[in-house]
């Protein structure tokens, strides 16, 4: 027995409603609609394709929130992990609404991040130091729960000469290691 259609979009929807109403492809598929009806709700008006493989429901607002969701729901792995965050002043300005709609949403990634596509405008990628990074989720968005520290400056040597090892450095180790252990 089957699913019916409005239980599908009800599943579909809830799990989208916590998405800032995106979602992907992956998530449709696993939600029960089948791959081949994506770009008949596509063109029926119903989703609206953001990215390769992630979608708004087209009567969800267009928030920079909801922008945010969807460059990271591209940033999943092939195993739909989300492999993107947000710096935390990025999540601020997304969730207050600051940033303007013609900008692309900065997303650091691990280095070891690849896609097979290429970045899609909309989209700024920023490789992170490190190789991992602690995360939280902020309104849903994951962010970054570190925040960036500022570049040190490299330390200079110090204008002393350097005690380089000599002849009585030498008799030192040399005591200490023909030094018998005391009863």
């Amino acid at each position: 027995m089957g699913t019916s259609s409005k239980e599908l979009a009800r599943k579909l929807r809830a799990l989208a409603a916590r998405q800032h109403g995106c979602f992907t492809a992956a998530q449709a598929v696993d939600t029960g609609y089948a791959d081949s009806v994506h770009l008949y709700h596509v063109k029926n008006g119903k989703w609206i394709r953001v990215f390769r493989g992630v979608y708004r429901f087209a009567d969800a607002p267009e928030t920079p929130a909801a922008r945010g969701m969807a460059a990271l729901l591209w940033t999943r792995d092939k195993n739909g992990k989300i492999q993107g965050f947000l710096a935390p002043e990025t999540a601020e300005a997304l969730l207050s609404g600051t940033i303007p709609a013609n900008q692309p949403i900065p997303i650091r990634v691990p280095r070891d991040f690849r896609r097979s596509t290429a970045v899609p405008d909309g989209i700024e990628i920023e490789m992170a130091a490190g190789k991992s990074h602690k995360t939280s989720k902020m309104d849903g968005l994951i962010v970054h729960a570190e925040p960036m520290q500022a570049p040190k400056t490299p330390r200079q040597a110090p204008d002393v000469p350097l005690d380089m090892p000599d002849y009585y450095d030498w008799l030192d180790y040399q005591a200490v290691l023909c030094e018998k252990p005391s009863n």
